[in-house]
């Protein structure tokens, strides 16, 4: 299939030219099948000389892309694709998607002392949780590939890992950060065609009307908050929310330092960098509203040239609407988590179920339970839960309000059923787990990390040979991710 480059050729400011560092002794160590059909690819050809020099732009015009991005609040002018390499376009019958290298190399952008590489078990990482977040039904980026290269890198100790490079496909590699680089660079007739480009990739249905800054705000506030509200009621925690990492299409992407709560902390951190804890659980939200409202500022001028003020005013107003959004999707996810209709539920029963999920986390914080084994118990075996609490009369009375809550907005027992199956996971990638996987994918044995694979691209379907995968390990809440740069 031959790569399109529109992007490139349509802002050459944002993309530099960048060739790739690619080995003579890289592998293929998985190609993924699902995705390679999706694209239109033959995942066996993938897998073959002639399919390795394609996967690594071998004979393609590849680039670095630039932008910019506020990082753990503080902006960075110049960021850019310091290890990665956009190979180009593939257009398929749904939509056009980004190729795209990480861990490729270095490039224009890569930092003082950077070597432009990845761990292989960073790349790994990102190919695990990607399928995971794409099975459980969340816009992400995925992997069409892990590549080993045959050199040894130095990050998580003295000690040298094998390196690898990741073959990622992207809706768009769009961010707020390329938008604030714009901002900062080009002329507003050359940011206008970026956000029509935006807006006729990512959101064709829409009329941008005579607008179309302001409705490309809109639009991606829209999908950032269902996004953030996805993360939530599946206990995933990002990891690194900067402006960067915040995509115009709605995807989850560059998720490194990232995990799934195991036992529930409002406050769950797991990135070794976010010592402060600015990403954590709890504050998703608010950061993302927060990196939308960086967006909106490198829009304003285009929103309104001539009034800044009225410009401000309309940009807060999206901003604002952000919440209502986010606490509706939040809602509705929860209550499908919990076996709540929310169809039928209006005024006071609204109010409660929104205080009865509120409720509701706060038990799992309390006692620390798992966050993914609470809910697929209550969706299996509800009795079982009195006996996680040492007092069992506090979840007897939880389970009675949520019966009483059940009742209320009209929820038959079998509806209540089929909401919590399809709502609530059996498999997620558990920490522990993950890391053992990527130990021994590091010494040559992919066994385990492909079996986690299986489990986490069938999330909801129980399968007996994989019970081990169902629970947490013991000490995993000392569990600490790495970002892998």
């Amino acid at each position: 299939m031959n790569l399109e480059h529109i992007y490139t050729s349509t802002f050459p400011e944002l993309a530099l030219p960048a060739e790739p560092e690619v080995p003579a002794a890289t592998t293929g160590h998985w190609i993924n099948k699902d995705l390679a059909v999706e694209l239109g690819l033959d995942a066996a050809w993938l897998a073959s000389a002639d399919g390795l020099r394609w996967l690594t732009g071998a004979d393609e015009m590849t680039v670095a892309l630039a932008y910019s991005g506020h990082q753990f609040g503080h902006l960075s002018p110049i960021l850019g694709d310091g290890r990665a390499h956009l190979l180009g376009e593939v257009t398929t019958s749904e939509k056009r998607v980004d190729i795209h290298l990480k861990g490729s190399g270095l490039t224009p952008f890569s930092r003082p002392g950077s070597d432009g590489k990845a761990p292989l078990s960073a790349v790994w990482r990102e190919a695990v949780i990607g399928e995971a977040l794409h099975a459980l039904g969340v816009p992400t980026s995925r992997a069409l590939a892990v590549l080993q290269t045959g050199e040894t890198v130095r990050r998580r100790s003295p000690l040298p890992e094998p390196a690898g490079i990741l073959v990622r496909v992207a809706d768009s590699h769009l961010r707020v950060g390329t938008f604030q680089y714009a901002h900062m660079n080009m002329g507003s007739d050359q940011r206008i065609e970026l956000a029509g480009y935006a807006l006729s990739r990512h959101y064709p249905q829409v009329n941008p009307g005579d607008n179309p800054a302001l409705t490309l705000l809109q639009l991606v506030a829209e999908r950032q908050a269902q996004l953030v509200a996805q993360w939530m009621g599946l206990g995933f925690v990002h990891g690194v929310l900067n402006t960067d990492n915040v995509s115009i299409s709605g995807q989850a992407i560059d998720f490194g330092p990232c995990a799934f709560i195991d036992g529930f902390s409002h406050e769950a951190v797991y990135s070794s960098i976010d010592r402060g804890g600015r990403y954590a659980y709890r504050n998703q939200p608010g950061i993302t509203q927060w990196n939308l409202a960086r967006f909106a500022e490198s829009l304003l001028d285009l929103i309104d040239s001539a009034d800044p003020n009225r410009a401000v005013h309309l940009a807060t107003d999206v901003l604002a609407h952000f919440e209502e959004i986010y606490q509706d999707a939040r809602t509705r996810i929860f209550a499908a988590k919990l076996g709540v209709t929310v169809e039928d539920a209006a005024g006071a029963s609204s109010e409660r179920l929104v205080a009865f999920i509120d409720r509701t986390l706060d038990l799992l914080n309390e006692y620390t339970l798992d966050f993914t084994g609470f809910f697929r118990m209550l969706t299996d075996a509800p009795d079982q839960l009195v006996e996680l609490l040492p007092a069992s009369e506090v979840m007897e009375d939880w389970l009675a309000d949520l019966a009483a809550l059940r009742q209320d907005t009209g929820t038959a027992p079998d509806r209540a059923e089929g909401l919590m199956q399809t709502a609530n996971p059996v498999y997620i990638p558990r920490n522990l787990h993950l890391e053992a996987a990527l130990r021994a994918a590091e010494g040559g044995d992919t066994v385990p990390i492909l079996r986690l694979l299986d489990a986490v691209r069938q999330p909801f379907t129980r399968r007996p040979d994989l019970e081990d995968l169902e629970t947490a390990p013991a000490r995993s809440r000392f569990f600490t991710s790495f970002c892998g740069t």
